[in-house]
């Protein structure tokens, strides 16, 4: 039984060392410290040889946009890309009978981004909201 109670201390001294040691920084911030996730928004399109439909997405700034595209089968071929956030979505390669979801946060303001495919404008893109931060004027 001494063997027992000993080994019974043991594990309960290392889980109780593994404990503390994985606490981390006392004054570190909490997870809920952290900030939330922005809001999602899931818009769909249909992508047909007359551009996309409909022709104007709009969508409000600071949210995360699940776009839905599914190309008809008389869609053009190519690559979709959102222009004005290049940077941050690359092309998507789109074509007759193809489904493709693209995501991104919508934090730029404004009615001048455009989808297009292969230089031709097919679409427009607009972010709702203002560009000033939350509380300035």
């Amino acid at each position: 039984m001494n063997r027992l109670t000993a080994v019974g201390l043991a594990v309960l001294a290392v889980a109780a060392g593994l404990g503390f040691a994985l606490r981390g920084d006392p004054g570190a911030p909490a997870a809920a410290d952290a900030p939330a996730p922005p809001p999602t928004v899931r818009v769909e399109a249909d992508l047909g040889a007359a551009g996309l439909h409909p022709y104007r997405l709009a969508v409000p700034k600071d949210h995360r946009v699940e776009l839905i595209v599914r190309a008809a089968a008389d869609a053009p071929e190519g690559r979709l890309v959102v222009t004005g956030y290049e940077d941050r979505i690359p092309p998507v390669a789109v074509g007759p009978g193809l489904s493709r979801e693209i995501v991104f946060v919508s934090d730029r303001p404004g009615d001048d981004f455009g989808f297009t495919i292969g230089g031709e404008l097919v679409g427009r893109l607009h972010v709702t909201g203002s560009h000033l931060e939350e509380g300035h004027r």
